[in-house]
């Protein structure tokens, strides 16, 4: 009788590590299962699920100047929540910019949770770089400079090649990109992008 009780739990150890080897030879194999590429307009709306439709930019500004004035004010006073209001929000990307860009068409098709993520990570970056380099300086604002037409995609116009030219606590002013794109729909303009080369 002891003989078997000692037997019964040497069986399941036993039982046990075959297992755990047919689940490691298992892994080895190569799959059999290929996923599908999800379609566009699915991922899409799985990105906006839960996201209500804006009728337009809410943040930003009515005017370009005012929106760059803005971005540089939020640099002066190292306001990092005014960069966040200043940047077109992820409904806005999801429903109004996102749809007519080339990157939701063919050859480029890049789901949309992917490139909001790349964006964010750049606008991030773009923030931190802005704020290292001038956050809490005085600031002589001297103006800026976009390319004179804007790319045009369905109702958006995004405007690139911007520089502003800024002075720091007195030095001589330079012309410097603080952000790599803004957004014009309907009459209001927002940062799209903060990705910046300092």
């Amino acid at each position: 009788m002891n003989r078997n009780l000692w037997l019964a739990p040497l069986c399941l150890a036993l039982l046990a590590c075959e297992g755990g080897m047919q689940g490691r030879e298992a892994s080895r194999r190569p799959s059999r299962v290929v996923d599908s590429l999800v379609p566009i307009d699915v991922a899409l709306e799985h990105f906006r699920d839960g996201l209500p439709k804006p009728e337009g930019l809410g943040g930003g500004a009515g005017h370009r100047d005012t929106l760059v004035r803005r971005v540089i004010d939020a640099l002066q006073a190292s306001d990092t929540m005014a960069f966040e209001r200043l940047a077109v929000n992820r409904a806005e990307w999801a429903w109004l910019y996102y749809p007519t860009n080339v990157l939701a068409k063919p050859p480029y098709e890049l789901p949309p949770a992917l490139a909001w993520f790349q964006l964010q990570g750049g606008n991030r970056k773009g923030v931190f770089r802005a704020l290292r380099e001038f956050g809490g300086h005085r600031l002589d604002y001297r103006g800026y400079r976009c390319n004179p037409e804007p790319t045009v995609e369905g109702e958006n116009r995004i405007w690139i090649g911007c520089t502003v030219t800024l002075g720091r606590d007195g030095g001589a002013p330079v012309a410097i990109q603080l952000f790599s794109a803004l957004l014009e729909r309907g009459g209001r303009f927002a940062v799209l992008s903060y990705d910046n080369d300092l």
